[in-house]
């Protein structure tokens, strides 16, 4: 695509990845030499975004739509401890724009390859690593080649012919013959250089150009090595050839005496090889061996953080509190297997599968209802928590519930359930279990209830009485 352009690409290449090396080396030279095997590594970027062109043809005022065209670009940037930072960019896309009117109508794609030097300025210090949103102001230097073509002709080689009423013909509309002219259709094929073609006598004009970027966007944190840049870089060309139309040309081809420019609009993926990981060290996340060798690993093994005679390695509780007894597994004792360990258990020796508070004493159906006949808005944070408890029970032992439900399920003077409840009884065994109570109780709490306040104490008080 940019034959003949290739040997001055890979002569300023050089240029700037010389610049930005004497740039780095200077920033790191007085560090350690452990610091010095890491630090020079540069921060690597890539990503895509949309080109709009702001030229003659296509976009020019802001009343008319802007058109957008893929963009890709990647960026090496020397790593720095300072807000302001040097990277080199090459960018690749394509540019086009058209213009159609009575009295203009012109078309123009261009293929895009820009190459150069941008500094950066953080507008927070680096150091202030909590910040996720980090925004920047950029500017630089760059040179642009481009390749332009135009649309004249479709594929069987008629040239377009633009008539006053909107219709494209094989014919001008002065011709003789435009009576007998035929109806032509863009095929968006941009067969014709504009170079080539001279179609305003401008000759071999040059399809390069220096390029001055400014720009702004926001830097998204992900980790210390890791971010992401949005950003929108206004690029400024030394050239109003880019659309092939300039204020020189002549009739539907006259341009303004501006040059050309383009904005690059991305978000992309940086990632910077020299900085802090997630041990957040300096420069680089790894260990040297003067950190580790004098680490006594075996003593590692054995640690018990605790002291209960289990190694932290095997303990699945490292902070039971000194001198209380536990299992093989460092879980502290619970002689009565209510979930409250022994020491901390105010009923040691509840019954089995019984409702127990976070001290470890019994809640049962009785004290709650009692309670909630005494008054029932108090009684609501005593229902709560027994149904919460109860749902704990069950997650450590699930035949608790099954059993629970075939007992009421087959009493012999089991109530029906009211049918405005019957919603509630999602697995049909005409009973409402405590999970299904739970969800009442949310309902209520979150003001979803279809039932008013009489009506929910009244489920409260039928769900007491099924047992």
């Amino acid at each position: 695509m940019f034959s003949g352009f290739w040997h001055r690409i890979f002569h300023f290449l050089p240029a700037s990845a010389i610049i930005l090396v004497a740039t780095v080396i200077p920033a790191h030279a007085q560090e350690d030499s452990s610091e010095s095997r890491t630090s020079w590594l540069p921060v690597i970027g890539a990503g895509a975004g949309k080109l709009n062109f702001i030229g003659d043809a296509g976009y020019s005022r802001l009343n008319q739509p802007l058109q957008s065209n893929a963009g890709f670009q990647v960026e090496i940037q020397a790593h720095s401890d300072s807000r302001i930072s040097l990277s080199a960019f090459l960018l690749s896309g394509t540019v086009e724009g058209e213009d159609r009117s009575a009295n203009r109508n012109v078309n123009f794609h261009a293929s895009l390859l820009n190459q150069g030097l941008m500094l950066r300025l953080n507008l927070y210090r680096n150091d202030n690593a909590g910040k996720f949103l980090r925004p920047f102001i950029t500017g630089g230097i760059g040179y642009l080649f481009f390749k332009n073509k135009t649309d004249l002709k479709d594929k069987n080689g008629n040239y377009y012919y633009y008539w006053n009423d909107g219709t494209i013909r094989n014919l001008d509309q002065t011709d003789p013959n435009a009576s007998s002219a035929v109806l032509l259709y863009r095929d968006y094929v941009y067969e014709t250089d504009l170079r080539d073609a001279n179609l305003d006598g401008y000759g071999k004009f040059s399809q390069s150009c220096l390029d001055i970027p400014a720009g702004a966007g926001v830097n998204f944190r992900i980790s210390g090595r890791c971010s992401m840049d949005l950003s929108a870089v206004c690029h400024f060309l030394s050239s109003d050839y880019v659309d092939g139309i300039t204020g020189s040309g002549e009739g539907g081809r006259t341009g303004n005496a501006k040059n050309d420019r383009y904005v690059y609009t991305s978000f992309s993926f940086r990632y910077d090889l020299a900085a802090a990981g997630a041990s957040g060290r300096g420069h680089s996340s790894f260990i040297s061996r003067d950190e580790v060798k004098n680490i006594d690993l075996n003593a590692l093994v054995y640690e018990d953080s605790d002291q209960d005679g289990i190694p932290d390695l095997d303990d699945d509780s490292s902070a039971t509190p000194a001198n209380n007894k536990v299992y093989k597994n460092g879980k502290p004792l619970d002689t009565d297997n209510d979930g409250i360990p022994d020491y901390r258990d105010l009923e040691p020796n509840s019954a089995p599968d019984a409702v127990v508070t976070e001290e470890g004493k019994t809640i049962t159906e009785e004290m709650i209802e009692e309670k909630f006949r005494r008054d029932s808005l108090a009684a609501l944070p005593a229902i709560i928590e027994y149904v919460r408890r109860y749902d704990r029970l069950t997650q450590r032992n699930p035949g608790v519930e099954l059993r629970a439900t075939q007992e009421m399920a087959s009493r012999q003077d089991k109530v029906p359930i009211p049918p405005i409840y019957r919603r509630l009884d999602t697995d049909q065994n005409g009973v409402i279990t405590p999970r299904e109570i739970s969800v009442a109780i949310d309902e209520y709490m979150e003001k979803r209830t279809p039932y008013t306040v009489q009506q929910f104490f009244d489920l409260i008080d039928f769900f007491f009485s099924q047992h």
